[in-house]
């Protein structure tokens, strides 16, 4: 049984968590992300929205079925969904979208949130101690953070680690050049497939091998999404996961973040990998190592199913290019339920609940003519990302989730 989690220590983690998130954001400089294609700033702040309406009472319904340390367990295999991502949206979504109902009122940190009832102080602390249950056990090292680590993600099984890297093996120039092409591909494919979030791909390792080398993990998790609905398309890939697995000459620096990127030094680490293969892990848990022979298959659905991916978001109408962001965050929520082996159901239950959370927002946010105030703040801010929660009664019993 975990130690119940106090106000004064949530606090801490939401401090420590934002202090994580403002650096990832301010090294890759995601709050001015813009697109043609999708209305980025106002499908998260939407998105946002369902996980903070309806993220702790769907979770506490899973938690009565499966403890979020049996979760954590669970997730500790190659090519899970959920993965680290999941956790952090989970954080990140339910505090956003409190941080700009905090903004939009023009309070300061430490003043009651209007709505911010003892009920609601109860979905903080549940949501919080339910991510950082899981993450402790996700996690090798026990920690929450890559960053309370040096930076880094390790989360397989010392014997899933002692297989992958029995079986990867020596490639060839033309190898890795096929596989560099590969991975661009899939990059593309999950960038679009997931409206321009970085979702489907995680970065984990490193895993310190006995010769000085390391091995590192690129995935690529939701190959075969039939959830969002937008995601069918006519050419369809080869398999759900696929995973590259590559053994780093000592020589390679992998730095991780909260949401599954690997930044490495040097930036290039061709003429630094020992070996390189692909694997997928199939339906009943065990590896398959996939034929250098299969990749041009694989790459070649991958192109195309993206293309019919993009074809699809061009023709997005300007609301439903922020109203996407109701599905995306879904698929977010969804995974924890399958990992748990509930029923699919659970799919559209999450679905209905954040289209009614927020059905009410998207016209008005989409006629104002600036973005979600949470995002210039996120930009320029250098105090904490989010401000703490407060038990102090609020002055209205109304929830403001504009």
């Amino acid at each position: 049984m975990a130690d119940a989690l106090s106000l004064e220590e949530m606090n801490r983690i939401i401090a420590l968590f934002g202090a994580s998130q403002k650096s990832f954001m301010r090294l890759e400089q995601r709050s001015s992300l813009r697109s043609a294609l999708f209305d980025v700033p106002r499908r998260s702040s939407l998105g946002w929205i369902g996980i903070y309406q309806h993220g702790a009472s769907l979770l506490r319904q899973l938690t009565a079925l499966v403890a979020p340390e049996e979760i954590g367990r669970r997730m500790k295999q190659l090519c899970s969904r959920p993965y680290y991502l999941q956790l952090s949206i989970l954080m990140c979504s339910f505090l956003g979208a409190r941080q700009q109902m905090i903004l939009d009122l023009g309070l300061k940190p430490g003043e009651p949130l209007p709505g911010e009832n003892d009920a609601r102080v109860e979905d903080a602390l549940f949501l919080v101690d339910f991510w950082r249950r899981v993450a402790r056990t996700y996690r090798n090292d026990g920690c929450l953070l890559p960053a309370e680590n040096g930076y880094t993600q390790a989360i397989l099984p010392q014997s899933i680690v002692d297989e992958l890297a029995r079986l990867i093996e020596p490639c060839t120039p033309d190898h890795r050049r096929s596989v560099r092409r590969l991975a661009a591909t899939l990059d593309l494919y999950s960038f679009i497939l997931h409206g321009e979030q970085r979702d489907g791909t995680f970065g984990h390792g490193p895993y310190p091998q006995s010769d000085g080398s390391i091995i590192v993990v690129h995935e690529y998790n939701d190959l075969l999404n039939q959830f969002l609905p937008w995601a069918e398309t006519a050419t369809r890939n080869l398999y759900p996961n696929l995973a590259i697995v590559r053994r780093l000459k000592a020589d390679v620096h992998a730095r991780f973040d909260l949401f599954g990127s690997i930044l490495y030094t040097p930036a290039d680490v061709d003429s630094f990998i020992l070996a390189e293969s692909l694997f997928t892990r199939t339906g009943d848990g065990t590896l398959r190592q996939l034929p250098w022979e299969e990749i041009p298959e694989i790459q070649h659905r991958a192109a195309e199913a993206q293309n019919e991916l993009y074809l699809k978001a061009a023709g997005w109408t300007p609301r439903y290019k922020a109203e996407y962001g109701v599905y995306l965050f879904a698929n977010h929520l969804y995974p924890f339920f399958q990992i748990a082996g509930l029923d699919p159901s659970w799919g559209e239950t999450i679905r209905r609940a954040f289209e009614a959370a927020v059905a009410p927002l998207v016209d008005p946010m989409l006629q104002k003519p600036d973005i979600p105030s949470i995002w210039p703040f996120m930009a320029t801010t250098e105090g904490d990302f989010f401000w703490p929660v407060t038990r102090r009664h609020a002055l209205s019993s109304t929830v403001l989730a504009h």
